[in-house]
């Protein structure tokens, strides 16, 4: 069966087959074909994958963006990150990085922070004299980190497939994602002084700053509410997402009444067509993890991995290594639901830490969305600065390499990642 899948899988991708289509056909054609298992079984495997609570943190925090994007919430982070650091040099290039964490941290998808916060600042970077392909790869590095800092919805699919907490990977997600932000914040600088661009507009000012807090606190404050909930215990990473969609629906209706009525159903359509894209690629790849359990692929691989190597340490860098690799030509969730059923048992048999492995898989994920053919990030922030990939791609490969710097780091010193869940939630 597995000879099938995985011939089948390539065919279909290089015809330009969706991923997830790609994905389900073959796993369909690897049980009729290469076993005597009823075909039934691909439908069951398939609302098994969906069937997860956890899971249903995916589409809240999905709604939840969108909510607050439609209510114009963006716009509001990114004047207070305007007020605060423009003035330095390559302040307006740290002004979008600065808001896309913020706004990563309501959302937890990549996709939709790009498109709520850099739509605004493409503009303002290109009038400051910014290259267009600096700022595609500017865009879509910060947009990488929606996927690392909570709530993510990396993780949650992760915690979904793997039963561990939710709630400790968000905390472990933190440091990491503050560490890539302001190494995206310091290439700004870097980048400005070297082409004596954005020498700063204007000096602090204090009042200024404190009225454009007092305009966003309460957008501001979206990231504090998940996430002290989840710590807390008050209620569960998945309840969070209901209540970051409430108070999404409270800002935007009744606080800044920068949202209609009307405007819920367009909502609620592209949070619609965002979720189903999730949760058809959890659904289809349980299939390919049936097949995968049946043929005792796990097995194999581990005895695979330990001929090479026993040294846990070894053996996770491996797996990050296949994982980049896959990630350059395959959707990053399909791939994390596709190969962490395969992996997951290894690593936990070798005594790695599952908070440690969960941060550096999820932030390997990222990668693959920075990097061609697939790259979803690198294409989409593209679009948004109208920058040729022969460009862009000059200026994204630092973005990948302080990203992969700072996976290193994690490994180095895994109280990066420890520290954090540890200190509120308890080892």
């Amino acid at each position: 069966m597995i000879t099938i899948a995985i011939i089948t899988l390539l065919i279909f991708l290089v015809l330009g087959v969706p991923v997830s289509f790609a994905i389900g056909l073959s796993g369909l054609l690897a049980i009729v074909m290469g076993s005597d298992v009823p075909s039934f079984m691909a439908v069951q495997q398939a609302i098994r994958g969906m069937n997860s609570f956890s899971l249903m943190a995916g589409p809240l925090f999905i709604l939840a963006g969108e909510i607050l994007g439609a209510a114009k919430l963006s716009k509001r982070i990114l004047d207070f990150c305007r007020a605060c650091i423009s003035q330095l040099r390559g302040g307006l290039g740290m002004v979008s990085v600065m808001a896309n964490m913020i706004f990563a941290g309501i959302s937890g998808s990549g996709a939709a922070t790009m498109s709520a916060v850099s739509t605004l600042t493409v503009p303002e970077l290109k009038k400051a004299g910014y290259d267009r392909a600096f700022i595609a790869s500017m865009i879509a590095g910060s947009g990488a980190l929606a996927p690392i800092i909570p709530p993510s919805t990396n993780m949650i699919v992760y915690a979904s497939l793997t039963g561990f907490s939710v709630g400790k990977l968000f905390m472990g997600g933190i440091i990491p994602g503050l560490l890539i932000g302001f190494a995206l914040m310091g290439m700004c600088y870097w980048y400005a002084r070297k082409y004596n661009v954005d020498a700063g507009t204007s000096t602090l000012d204090l009042h200024v700053v404190w009225k454009s807090f007092k305009d966003a606190f309460f957008a501001l404050i979206t990231p504090i509410i998940i996430i002290a909930g989840v710590v807390s215990g008050i209620f569960t990473a998945t309840e969070s997402g209901i209540i970051a969609c409430l108070y999404a629906l409270i800002c935007g209706l009744f606080i800044y009444r920068t949202l209609k009525l009307k405007d819920l159903l367009g909502i609620f359509k592209r949070a619609t067509s965002s979720s189903a894209m999730l949760m058809m690629i959890m659904g289809i790849s349980n299939i390919y993890s049936y097949i995968f359990a049946r043929e005792n692929l796990a097995d194999t691989i581990k005895a695979f991995m330990l001929s090479v190597s026993t040294n846990p340490t070894v053996v996770v860098l491996i797996i990050i290594g296949i994982m980049l690799v896959i990630g350059c030509f395959m959707e990053t969730l399909a791939a994390t639901a596709v190969i962490l059923p395969i992996v997951y048992p290894l690593v936990m048999s070798l005594g790695v830490d599952p908070l440690m492995f969960g941060v550096l898989f999820s932030i390997a994920t990222v990668v693959g969305a920075l990097t061609p053919p697939v790259g979803l990030y690198l294409f989409l922030s593209m679009s948004i600065a109208e920058a040729p990939f022969k460009e862009a791609i000059r200026y994204t490969v630092p973005v990948v390499l302080i990203i992969l710097a700072v996976m290193v780091l994690m490994l180095i010193w895994p109280p990066l990642v420890t520290f954090v869940p540890n200190l509120l939630m308890g080892a």
